[in-house]
């Protein structure tokens, strides 16, 4: 039997998620029903958290067991349970569905052989062992991935492929770049993969149970304008693969640029645009050209 996630999501008519079951899976109207009972009683309700082998894992299941969750939250329960919650679809058809999503997805549309498939990760997926997250992570963990896509490519661009494929978004600005590098240098290209796979942003978007994809061809709340031009200069066509790509970078003028105009004397700040900081953020030059009176000179 099949499950259907009772909130359909509309930002990809592509959406792929896949489940081993959804027994253990919190159920819908939980953290409400938490919620009430601790106010009958008087005194929190307890809930037992589970064994972590990372920081990452800690962060997770600490949220988990407060009821506080990361991410999103479902708007019928906000601020008590997360979009990652949610029903995903079980049964052989979905499985094969996700896998197929997962390796186009991460491995950038690059063809695959039969012996170049990973085998032990789609058991482990089958049998339940790992979830859709774990198998993301441990595709862009993979010697094949990092032949095409670390070892083969500048560092500037290996980080590029590696936000586009886990994370459906070309890096916001050098400033990012620059943080991955560093955590890449520091600890290791896997630290990298799954430092992204257990972000906030990762558990917001797809939760454990949801294959990546491509999510910058609309502009979401809160995302830069340039998150789309940017994702349109590293994605090739349809038909191709990421590798047919030059090795090099395909967003260092862009950030150049970016930082060049934001540091320009008597210049605003330029470097990405964001429709929730122009409307928030007073400090933003965005927000004093919104909401400054017309016969307001700026300087240029």
């Amino acid at each position: 039997m099949v499950v259907i996630k009772p909130i359909r999501d509309f930002t990809s008519l592509s959406r792929v998620s896949y489940t081993f079951n959804n027994v253990a899976k919190p159920k819908q109207k939980t953290a409400i029903n938490r919620y009430r009972e601790e106010e009958r009683l008087g005194k929190p309700v307890l809930t037992k958290g589970l064994a972590a082998k990372t920081v990452y894992q800690y962060k997770e299941n600490l949220c988990n067991t407060t009821g506080i969750g990361i991410g999103q939250r479902i708007h019928s329960e906000c601020p008590f349970t997360v979009d990652a919650d949610e029903f995903a679809s079980t049964g052989n058809d979905a499985l094969k569905a996700a896998i197929t999503a997962a390796y186009k997805q991460i491995f950038g549309n690059l063809g695959l052989t039969e012996n170049q498939c990973c085998i032990e990760l789609e058991s482990r997926l089958r049998h339940g062992s790992i979830s859709i997250r774990d198998f993301v992570a441990g595709l862009a963990k993979s010697d094949f991935y990092k032949q095409n896509y670390f070892f083969q490519v500048s560092p500037i661009r290996g980080i590029e492929l590696s936000y586009k494929h886990l994370l459906g978004r070309p890096p916001i600005n050098q400033t990012e770049v620059s943080a991955a590098i560093t955590l890449i240098a520091e600890q290791g290209f896997d630290n990298f993969i799954e430092k992204i796979t257990h972000s906030e942003e990762y558990l917001e978007i797809f939760g454990t149970n949801t294959v990546p994809y491509l999510r910058a061809w609309t502009s979401a709340a809160g995302t830069y304008c340039s998150t789309f031009t940017n994702l349109g200069r590293v994605t090739p066509g349809n038909a191709a693969s990421d590798t047919t790509i030059e090795s090099r970078s395909q967003l260092l003028m862009e950030f150049s640029n970016a930082r060049r105009l934001s540091t320009a004397e008597g210049g605003y700040e330029v470097l990405a645009f964001s429709y929730s900081r122009a409307m928030n953020d007073p400090t933003s030059g965005a927000f004093a050209r919104i909401f400054s009176p017309k016969t307001t000179k700026f300087l240029t």
